[in-house]
C-alpha cells in the first residue's frame, strides 16, 4: 500500500500549527563516513521528527550560508528567540531558519527544517488534513542512472574526464525492467573498465581511455548500449558542472586535452557534441553567471534539454528569472540546495509555473533521508537522478521509498 506524505498537501493558508516542545541532536555518519548533525524535534502532542542534511562535493556560488554551528548554540538561540511552545507551521519556522542561516549554517538549517517536516507528518492534526485522496497513485518517475563518474571526485566507475557524471535516462518508467537493464549495464561497464589503464586523479584511481578526450567516455557508453541492444531504451545525459572548469574567464579541460575554451568556443563544443552523439540532457554546461552562453545554447536546441543545477541552485526566484530569459529548459532540484522544505516546494512551484522540466536529485554525500522520494512522488515529478545503485546504498533506500510512495509504477 502506498504511504502518503500529508504535509506537502496542506493548503495555501498553511493553518496547521504545531508547538515545539524540545529540540535534541546527535552525531551520525553520512555516506562518506563523515560525522554530521542530526536534529530531533518533538511537538507538544508527542510527534517526533528527525532530520539530517546531505552535502555536495561541488558547491555552487549561490550555496552560501555560514559554517556548521555548534548544535548546543543553535538550541540556545532558538530558545532565546522564543520559538518554543508557540504555534508554528512549516512556513513560519522555515522563514525563521532562513534568517538565521549565517548563524546556524546551511546544513543545520535544512536538517532542522526537515525534522520539523517529519514531526508534522506524524502529527494527528496533519494526518486528518490530507488534501490528496489516498486512492490516487502518482506515476513512477523516469530514472536518470549514474553510470560513469569523472572530474575531481570520481569513485564509482571512475574515468578520466573533465565532467563529473555521465548518465542514462530511461525512456520508460518500468522499474523492474530498468533494474534488470541497470545490472547488465553495470556488469558490462565494469568488465570493460577492468582492461583500461589506471591513473590517479585527486588521490583516486581512475580509468583512462586510449585518448584523453571526453568524447571517449561518450563513445564508450554508446558502445555499451549497442552491445546490450538498449539503444532505444535510454538517452544520454551529461552533468558538466562547468562552473568548476571556469578559471580566469575561460573554461579549462585540465584533466583531458588541456585545452582552454572561451564561452563561445564551449558553446560550439556543446553544439557539436549534442549533434554528433544525440545527447538529450545537458546539466550546467556553463558557469553560473555566463548568461549569454546559457541563452545562446538553449535557444539553439530543439532536441537537447539544457538543465540548471548550480545555475539555479533550486531557488524559486532564480528559476523564474532564468525561465523568462530562456536561459535553460529545466531545473535540477536538490532540496537542501533550496535551503528549507518550504523553499524546495516553492522551487517546484516556480519551475512548474514557468514551464521548466524538473529532475529531482540526490547529493553526492548523503544520509538515509527519503524526503527526496516524498517530493518526487507527491508532486509527480517526471525524473529523478539516482546514484550508482550497486555501490551507493543510500540510493537504494530512496528508490525503495519511491516504490512505496507510487506503488512501483504498477497498479
Amino acid at each position: 500500500m502506498k504511504t502518503v506524505c500529508p504535509y506537502l498537501y496542506i493548503n495555501k493558508s498553511n493553518k496547521l500549527m504545531h508547538r515545539i516542545k524540545s529540540i535534541a541532536f546527535r552525531k551520525i555518519l553520512n555516506s562518506h563516513a563523515d560525522f554530521t548533525n542530526e536534529f530531533i524535534i518533538t511537538f507538544d502532542d508527542g510527534s517526533e521528527g528527525i532530520g539530517s542534511a546531505p552535502k555536495g562535493e561541488t558547491i555552487g556560488i549561490y550555496e552560501s550560508g555560514g559554517n556548521m554551528a555548534d548544535p548546543k548554540r543553535i538550541f540556545e538561540i532558538i530558545k532565546k528567540d522564543g520559538y518554543f511552545k508557540v504555534p508554528l507551521n512549516q512556513l513560519t519556522f522555515d522563514s525563521y531558519l532562513e534568517e538565521r542561516v549565517n548563524n546556524f549554517g546551511r546544513y543545520n538549517v535544512f536538517a532542522l527544517s526537515l525534522s520539523f517536516y517529519n514531526a508534522a507528518g506524524k502529527s494527528s492534526n496533519v494526518q486528518e488534513s490530507h488534501i490528496r485522496k489516498s486512492g490516487n497513485k502518482s506515476s513512477f518517475p523516469r530514472l536518470c542512472l549514474n553510470i560513469l563518474n569523472g572530474g575531481q571526485h570520481a569513485y564509482t566507475n571512475p574515468v578520466l574526464s573533465d565532467f563529473p557524471e555521465y548518465l542514462f535516462v530511461s525512456r520508460k518508467n518500468d522499474i523492474q525492467k530498468i533494474i534488470e537493464d541497470h545490472y547488465q549495464i553495470q556488469c558490462a561497464v565494469k568488465s570493460k573498465l577492468l582492461k583500461k589503464k589506471k591513473i590517479v586523479v585527486n588521490n583516486n584511481p581512475v580509468n583512462k581511455f586510449d585518448v584523453a578526450d571526453n568524447n571517449a567516455c561518450i563513445e564508450f557508453l554508446i558502445g555499451i548500449l549497442e552491445d546490450l541492444h538498449l539503444n532505444d531504451e535510454y538517452d544520454l545525459m551529461i552533468d558538466a558542472s562547468a562552473g568548476d572548469l571556469f578559471q580566469n574567464h575561460a573554461y579549462r579541460f585540465s584533466l583531458t586535452d588541456k585545452t582552454r575554451k572561451s564561452s563561445s568556443e564551449l558553446c560550439g563544443y556543446w553544439m557539436d557534441i549534442i549533434e554528433k552523439y544525440n545527447v538529450r540532457y545537458l546539466e550546467d554546461p556553463f558557469h553560473e553567471k555566463d548568461y549569454a552562453a546559457w541563452s545562446e545554447l538553449t535557444k539553439s536546441q530543439t532536441k537537447c534539454l539544457i538543465l540548471g543545477d548550480n545555475f539555479y541552485s533550486s531557488t524559486a526566484q532564480r528559476i523564474k528569472n532564468g525561465a523568462e530569459r530562456k536561459y535553460a529548459h529545466g531545473v535540477i532540484l536538490k532540496p537542501d540546495q533550496a535551503g528549507t522544505v518550504s523553499a524546495a516546494i516553492m522551487a517546484i512551484r516556480s519551475a512548474r509555473n514557468n514551464n521548466q522540466i524538473i529532475i529531482t536529485s540526490h547529493r553526492s554525500i548523503s544520509t538515509e533521508s527519503v524526503f527526496l522520494s516524498h517530493i518526487t512522488a507527491t508532486y509527480e515529478i517526471e525524473f529523478i537522478k539516482i546514484g550508482p545503485l550497486l555501490t551507493d546504498y543510500s540510493s537504494i533506500i530512496r528508490l525503495n521509498e519511491l516504490m512505496r510512495q507510487t506503488g512501483g509504477g504498477y497498479e
